[in-house]
């Protein structure tokens, strides 16, 4: 609008121009967070808003028509527009919402077409009001913005089949044929063809140029807000997901962290009673060795060792054959008249005594106590143990 300003069309006041600033600032302050990486190269127009709506104010004061160039002031929006694509195209680089990426590249590049349109509607005006371009340089600007725009446009498409059907929409609803005027407008300053090839101004098609445009730029203003509310809803949908998961973890961790005193004093009992039961099982362990050698020792008094073994083994006793043994049978000579004479003591004393004495020499030749009563004392040799000791 402030490129109007300074053309042959333009009003005898600014004041037309005051909802276009008043605007402006308001869609900079709706800003919830205002991004610390906007400008790459951290000037400080950009750093805050306030800054930003400094530096904006500064150049409304300074826009005169006699101090201020179309190109400069074309150029002084296209660095500002260019700072806010290039940290959209950054942002969405670094954009970790998978689901909504493309939506987000079709967003940026219908931003893009739009400042393009933005830049022919201003280049457009100033040929028709001029009665040309200045010079060949405004020619290849407006050429590029062209084919800026149908590129930007035509991404924006593959990216999101919304963009158009959106478009298709809002255009039939500006009706009048809006695109067609606007093709012949451009196929015209394109080609440079005028009628006669006449190089007046014609201040009634700049007039119906910038109407036009201005329509136009409307169009992809609401295809943009309405691609952008889709953002915001898909957005939301996933932030209520990821908050909804963090309830849910958060609601589990409570629960493990209220569950851990439990489980670890479970844990603790659990352990100790393992450990009374592995200190009871060592003992009744230790106790049962006690028995069995007990027992063993037992049953070695009782029936021969290898014999023993056997019974043990739960293995059939076989009989067996021995060629030569020898049995001994001794008894206490007048053990009947001494145990009328001496004390009950006395007498277990000497046969204790006595059968120490025989079972040491038992062991040393390898007999083997068959039996003892009161006095009698019977042992055999030469059964399983056959040696040099052998008595006979």
């Amino acid at each position: 609008m402030s490129v109007l300003y300074l053309s042959a069309l333009r009003p005898e006041t600014k004041t037309f121009l005051l909802a276009e600033y008043i605007a402006t600032d308001k869609a900079i302050t709706r800003l919830p967070v205002w991004p610390g990486n906007l400008d790459k190269l951290d000037r400080t127009e950009f750093s805050t808003r306030a800054n930003l709506v400094q530096h904006l104010n500064r150049r409304r004061q300074s826009l005169t028509p006699s101090e201020v160039y179309i190109q400069d002031e074309i150029d002084f929006y296209t660095r500002i527009i260019k700072v806010v694509i290039v940290w959209l195209y950054d942002s969405i680089n670094e954009s970790k919402f998978a689901v909504v990426w493309k939506t987000l590249v079709a967003y940026q590049k219908l931003t893009s077409a739009k400042e393009d349109v933005g830049v022919e509607r201003a280049l457009g005006t100033m040929f028709y009001a001029n009665g040309g371009f200045e010079n060949h340089f405004y020619y290849q600007m407006y050429y590029s913005r062209v084919h800026n725009f149908r590129a930007y446009y035509k991404t924006a498409q593959l990216y999101s089949d919304r963009v158009r059907l959106l478009y298709s929409y809002v255009v039939s609803e500006a009706g009048n044929n809006l695109t067609d005027i606007i093709d012949s407008f451009r196929s015209e300053i394109l080609h440079n063809v005028r009628d006669g090839n006449n190089t007046f101004p014609e201040m009634q098609k700049a007039r119906w140029w910038f109407d036009n445009m201005t329509m136009y730029l409307d169009t992809l203003l609401d295809v943009q807000q309405d691609l952008g509310e889709e953002i915001l809803a898909i957005l939301d949908t996933v932030i209520e997901k990821v908050q909804t998961d963090l309830a849910v973890s958060a609601t589990l961790l409570v629960v493990v962290i209220l569950m851990c005193p439990f489980v670890i004093y479970m844990t603790e009992y659990v352990t100790s009673v393992f450990h009374k039961y592995a200190l009871t099982l060592i003992d009744k362990t230790k106790e049962l060795a006690r028995e069995k050698a007990r027992t063993d020792s037992l049953l070695y008094q009782m029936i021969p060792k290898p014999i023993a073994d056997q019974v043990k083994h739960s293995k059939n006793i076989k009989p067996e054959y021995f060629k030569v043994v020898t049995v001994m049978a001794s008894d206490v000579c007048g053990f009947y008249k001494m145990s009328l004479e001496c004390s009950a003591l006395q007498i277990v004393d000497l046969l204790n005594t006595l059968y120490e004495a025989i079972d040491k020499l038992s062991e040393t030749y390898n007999m083997y106590k068959l039996e003892t009563l009161n006095d009698c004392y019977m042992a055999v040799s030469g059964m399983y143990f056959i040696t040099e000791k052998f008595c006979c």
